[in-house]
């Protein structure tokens, strides 16, 4: 997009001043051509990653079964596991590590996906038969337990608790706000059926279908870029996502049937 701007900008500059094609030439010689290389390198570099096939992690909490395409998205750290489940009777519970890339653009909030490991998608289908307690909880800390709890092993330890029928997100320890936001009954049986959720540095989108669709920018979500944090989890890029359980500890809860976890891509960027 970088060097689109560049063509604009000296377009429009030449343009207002009612100048000929030749002159539009002249000013794009101008530009300095090693910048101009460097942009164009990274363009192509960004649509090879384009063509790379789609890495997904697909977790069945129905029968216990886990898939990856192409590598997939997530490390499994703890399988799909509980009582035997029917079509309506979702209870299996699963564990997953996501590492994440830094991003190239900037330190912010990145709304905007970017190729590579930078941006999260996570897609959950939901039971018609019974829902309750944690059906899912996305953490920053390996320990996170709902409620913005991670027995203080990060500094850095937001959450996106999805606790029947709400899904709320939760600030890490750098700010006092707790929660963030509640999105109110985004889980509720008989209306909500599919919920998709992105996740990237201090961004969240959650939306389902059922008419939902916000996102959250804020310095107290998930810190996916390098952040500070001193406590004795260290800096990192993780996040983890617990399905029909917390990340941590006992907190349990039915509903989910299956979920898929894979890398946002824009078709140009």
């Amino acid at each position: 997009m970088a060097i689109v701007h560049i063509v604009l900008v000296v377009l429009c500059s030449v343009l207002v001043r009612g100048s000929t094609l030749d002159r539009i030439e002249e000013e794009l010689d101008s530009r300095s051509s090693k910048r101009l290389d460097e942009l164009l390198e990274n363009v192509f570099e960004r649509l090879e990653k384009r063509r790379e096939p789609a890495r997904e992690t697909i977790v069945d909490l129905r029968e216990g079964g886990v898939c990856h395409t192409n590598g997939g998205a997530a490390e499994v750290l703890t399988k799909p596991t509980g009582p035997a489940s029917d079509e309506k009777q979702c209870n299996k519970q699963a564990v997953l590590k996501v590492a994440f890339d830094k991003l190239e653009s900037c330190t912010c909030c990145a709304k905007f996906p970017e190729c590579g490991r930078r941006m999260l998608r996570i897609d959950l289908e939901l039971s018609s038969g019974p829902r309750s307690g944690f059906m899912f909880n996305i953490g920053d800390s390996k320990s996170n337990n709902g409620y913005a709890g991670d027995s203080n092993d990060q500094f850095n330890d937001a959450e996106l608790d999805g606790s029947y029928p709400n899904i709320k997100a939760w600030a890490s320890d750098k700010c006092k706000v707790k929660p963030l936001k509640t999105y109110a009954n985004a889980l509720v049986t008989n209306a909500v059926s599919h919920v998709t959720m992105y996740v990237s540095n201090e961004h969240v989108r959650v939306t389902n279908d059922n008419g939902l669709d916000e996102y959250l920018c804020h310095e107290c979500l998930f810190a996916l870029n390098g952040q500070p944090d001193s406590s004795r989890g260290g800096i990192n890029e993780d996040i983890y996502v617990a399905l029909n359980r917390v990340v941590a500890g006992g907190r349990i809860g039915v509903g989910v049937c299956s979920a898929k976890l894979s890398w946002v891509c824009p078709d140009w960027h």
